[in-house]
């Protein structure tokens, strides 16, 4: 009789290894998937908002990495603080079962998930309300001072629940690396399944967070250009383009029955001869100060510098005598006051002001540009410092 074979029993002992590493294989694979998925959510969300619930939906989706809810925290760079900007989850237990139910009967995937979402900004839940109120204490021992502090993941750590807001066994925060320096901090908790975070989770999510940082830094530098190609820098109105868009999109909407439109041309008057008197210095302070006093007198979004000496506002759901008491309230911010020249005397300003209403003097945005613009020269040729309607 020869040897034993010891074959089967090498093979029997190698069974849990291989379904160990199998499991690991899978969930690598979902790993891949899941970044590329939200890689792809990100790239399609140019502004910041959008790119962080685009984030936090793919860390707290079932279809994501199944945390119960997750925030996002930004570095303000002044004074180092860590300051909420957005939140995706339920604050309690009768909200994630409400939420958690809703998702198993409609079975989204992670993009029906995002624009649900997005659907929401103008309503945030609770949590999110919550985060966004909130400023962090980078000294502190809470799990996202710790992150921020040391510069990596960090897990189930920390004694600074923030007010009850994580829970601390199950917590993830990693920090956002930016080209040259942290963002801010993804945070992440199960307060409600209790569980903790397996190793394949807790790597997704620091990749997670690295892509975040650079994705944060993206969409922080998209919306401040164009920020800057919406405004004019020296009078900080709306740019020209700017004006362009906001009248063509509120004219359209007026002549399918949507609210009436007033448009407002104002011309500095004599700004030539102020600016051969005094300067062109002279009179970049004169149109600072005038953007300034109009910035005052209207609502975000209603003015802007039409070009050069020329401003305009853009008044929506006003009729005749509200489009007559704007004008008045206008001119007044305008002209009562006078302006301080650098090494020059006090120099009062005149305008003049052209006004129109659409539907009205006017069929569409050329139309009623042209019809206050009209309007404006016959205030100019009946003396200036007047205003005048078509």
């Amino acid at each position: 009789m020869g040897p034993v074979s010891s074959v089967g029993s090498e093979t029997e002992e190698a069974l849990p290894e291989l379904s160990q590493l199998r499991g690991e294989n899978r969930a690598l694979r979902r790993a891949i998937a899941l970044l590329h998925e939200i890689s792809t959510l990100v790239r399609s969300a140019q502004e910041l908002e959008p790119t962080c619930y685009a984030l936090l939906t793919g860390v707290t989706a079932g279809v994501g990495l199944s945390m119960n809810r997750a925030a996002i925290f930004l570095v303000d760079a002044t004074d180092g603080w860590l300051h909420g900007l957005a939140a995706v989850g339920p604050m309690d237990e009768e909200e994630a079962d409400r939420v958690w139910k809703a998702i198993e009967e409609d079975g989204p995937d992670l993009q029906a998930l995002y624009e649900a979402g997005l659907e929401q900004r103008d309503r945030p839940g609770r949590l999110d309300r919550a985060v966004r109120a909130l400023t962090v204490d980078p000294r502190g021992q809470s799990p996202l001072a710790l992150a921020l502090r040391r510069g990596r993941l960090v897990v189930g750590e920390g004694d600074d629940d923030l007010g009850g807001l994580w829970h601390l066994p199950s917590v993830l925060a990693s920090p956002l690396r930016g080209t040259s320096r942290i963002r801010g901090v993804l945070v992440a908790d199960r307060r409600f399944t209790r569980t903790t975070a397996d190793a394949g989770v807790r790597l997704v999510f620091d990749l997670l967070a690295d892509h975040a940082g650079r994705a944060v830094e993206n969409a922080e530098r998209f919306e401040r250009l164009a920020r800057e190609a919406r405004t004019d820098a020296l009078t900080g109105l709306g740019s020209r383009r700017s004006f362009d868009e906001r009248l063509e999109e509120m004219a359209a909407a007026a002549l399918i029955d949507g609210p009436s439109v007033g448009l407002l041309l104002i011309d500095l008057d004599d700004f030539k001869h102020l600016n051969d008197t005094y300067g062109h210095p002279a009179g970049d302070k004169v149109l600072g100060e005038v953007g300034r006093r109009l910035g005052a007198a209207l609502r975000p979004g209603e003015g802007f510098r039409y070009g050069g000496e020329e401003m305009a506002v853009v008044l929506a759901g006003v009729r005749q005598e509200s489009l007559t008491a704007a004008a008045d309230r206008i001119w007044k911010a305008v002209t009562d006051e006078p302006v301080d020249l650098p090494g020059a005397p006090r120099v009062r300003i005149g305008c003049s002001i052209g006004g129109a209403l659409l539907p009205g003097r006017a069929e569409d945005a050329p139309g009623l540009v042209q019809a206050a613009d009209d309007a404006l020269l016959r205030a100019k040729k009946e003396g200036k410092n007047r205003i005048r309607f078509a």
